[in-house]
C-alpha cells in the first residue's frame, strides 16, 4: 500500500516498523483502544487494523493503573 494512512499494524510489521523505527511503532500500539479481530494486535486508531474492535471502558482505564 502506498499511501501511509490507509496501512494497517500488520502491513507496518511486514516492513519491519518495529524494527526500524521502534519509537513510530509505540505511537501506533500505545495506548491501545482497540483490538483486532483477525490477529489480536492492539493499536490506538481502530483504523490500523483489518478487524478493529474497541477495548471496554473499564479495561482502558482500570483503577490499578
Amino acid at each position: 500500500m502506498s499511501d501511509d494512512n490507509q496501512k494497517t499494524l500488520c502491513d507496518y510489521l511486514e516492513e519491519e516498523l518495529q524494527v526500524k523505527d521502534p519509537k513510530a511503532y509505540i505511537n501506533l500500539i500505545q495506548p491501545a483502544t482497540h483490538f483486532c479481530l483477525g490477529c489480536g494486535r492492539s493499536v490506538v486508531r481502530a483504523e490500523n487494523v483489518c478487524k478493529p474492535k474497541k477495548l471496554p471502558y473499564n479495561i482502558l482505564y482500570s483503577e490499578s493503573d
